[in-house]
């Protein structure tokens, strides 16, 4: 008899929220800098022709497989942020028509709360021209992890609004989990407004247990690889030239 290997769970307190801004793929959102990136890099291509090696953003093998891991949770409702001249002082603004929305269901937790890197026990490195106050967004969404796994809760690398980043975390086997997005805001003084819909962080499932490695130097087979690697990118000169958007 086969049985099922136990999966990360997501559950979520608003059915209408997992409708509207379910938890979705990684890969399956897409970044209108990393599009525009993609066309300036084929027009560079075909300018040079085969005359010259085009490189670009688009073809960083390591850029792209971090962006296309791991599922990427959304803010599910507008916020704005405003920070002024004080370097740990914001107010925010949620609209009161979503205010009215929650009163008719069984949320009672408090949407937006904060950390102060005035209090030394909440403390963390932020850097210096950030909003020195860590900003908490909860979400309807929990998770239970089963044994053997761990979810790792990291920034999305590389977002259309870098004005704002997630903190790193990784929540390790449990029954639940609430999870609630611990952003910073870089954008200081000035309006930052995240629209519901808003990629908010990634997470990636891993091992609980980190995996044993190997250090050695390099050795003449190494150095064969990396060569037959380098020859084989020298002929990547242009793009192929099909209809793919």
């Amino acid at each position: 008899m086969f049985w099922r290997k136990p999966k990360v769970t997501f559950h979520c307190k608003l059915p209408e929220v997992m409708e509207r801004y379910p938890i979705v793929p990684a890969k399956s959102v897409k970044f209108s800098w990393l599009r525009q990136s993609a066309i300036e890099y084929k027009r560079q291509a075909e300018q040079n022709g085969t005359h010259q090696h085009v490189t670009g953003t688009i073809k960083c093998s390591g850029l792209q497989s971090i962006m296309q891991r791991g599922w990427i949770l959304s803010s599910w409702f507008d916020l704005t942020i405003n920070t002024g001249a004080d370097s740990d002082r914001f107010e925010f603004a949620i609209p009161p028509t979503f205010k009215e929305y929650l009163q008719n269901t069984k949320w009672n937790q408090k949407l937006i709360n904060w950390f102060s890197q005035s209090q030394p026990e909440l403390r963390i490195p932020i850097p210096q021209n950030s909003l020195q106050t860590l900003v908490k967004i909860a979400t309807p969404w929990t998770v239970s992890i089963p044994r053997g796994k761990a979810l790792l809760v990291m920034p999305v690398p590389y977002p259309d609004q870098p004005e704002f980043t997630a903190t790193h975390g990784i929540l390790e086997p449990g029954e639940f989990y609430d999870i609630n997005v611990i952003v910073q805001i870089h954008r200081r003084p000035g309006e930052l407004f995240i629209p519901a819909g808003t990629p908010l962080c990634q997470m990636l499932v891993i091992d609980h247990n980190d995996q044993d490695i190997q250090q050695q130097v390099q050795s003449s087979q190494n150095w064969l690889d990396e060569l037959r690697s380098r020859f084989r990118t020298t002929h990547k000169f242009i793009t192929r030239n099909n209809n793919d958007n």
